[in-house]
């Protein structure tokens, strides 16, 4: 390897060390929206050059965390209630994609599992086990995904997911955890073990259009100011 291109494989990987860094703070809500992303002090506090910050920043810029302001430095990116509409509505479009392509490479004993898993939300809601729920709800839609082999599709759906994860560590502080959050999950997994794609699609606009009109509800509640932390 050449000392230029050694160079610029050492840049690549602070870039991405540092984007990861700032895009883990974003999704937990440690980083809030609005805050300024200054290019100078955060090179100041990785203690590296601007130039890895400036490629992390640009690149919280494309994946749409992080606004530009000035010339240099970026902020927070700020949701709005229109942002928040169409990300849900390009995930459901994307997810029912996702997971008929995942349907049609599931085996019997994938799908056993997968009723295995709602059977525990519903004792979970039973119990008003709000944390064994969500972390059972998060494997189920791990799992009911993981055949999809389609590498575009999985780099949209990513997309798609980090900024749910986002609008969940901002605004929805206790997610929704009933009985009928279960039997909307049992209503994909029936569309998904017949690889019956308009029902597929039915019960997961269902399932999402209603998370989709919660968050706009939490999002109107007042929220809390931005901070300047460089």
């Amino acid at each position: 390897m050449t000392e230029i291109a050694a160079i610029g494989l050492h840049r690549q990987t602070l870039s991405a060390q540092i984007y990861a860094s700032l895009e883990g703070q974003i999704l937990d809500g440690a980083l809030a929206p609005g805050t300024k992303l200054s290019e100078e002090r955060l090179a100041d506090r990785y203690g590296v050059s601007r130039a890895p910050v400036r490629e992390a920043l640009a690149a919280l810029q494309r994946a749409g965390l992080a606004e530009k302001i000035g010339a240099r430095d970026r902020m927070v990116a700020v949701p709005n209630a229109e942002v928040i509409a169409q990300k849900y509505d390009l995930w459901w479009v994307v997810d029912v994609g996702r997971t008929y392509l995942a349907s049609l490479a599931a085996t019997e004993a994938e799908c056993r599992d997968l009723q295995d898993l709602i059977d525990q939300m519903r004792a979970a809601v039973k119990r008003n086990d709000s944390a064994g729920y969500r972390e059972r709800a998060a494997t189920f839609h791990e799992a009911i995904r993981q055949s999809c082999k389609n590498p575009y599709v999985a780099e949209l759906a990513a997309s798609c997911d980090v900024h749910l994860r986002w609008f969940e560590a901002l605004y929805d502080s206790h997610p929704d955890v009933s009985a009928v959050t279960v039997r909307e999950h049992a209503a994909i997994l029936a569309a998904f073990r017949t690889r019956d794609f308009t029902a597929l699609s039915e019960s997961i606009r269902t399932h999402m259009m209603r998370q989709r009109d919660r968050m706009l509800r939490l999002f109107a509640a007042p929220a809390a100011p931005a901070i300047d932390v460089g």
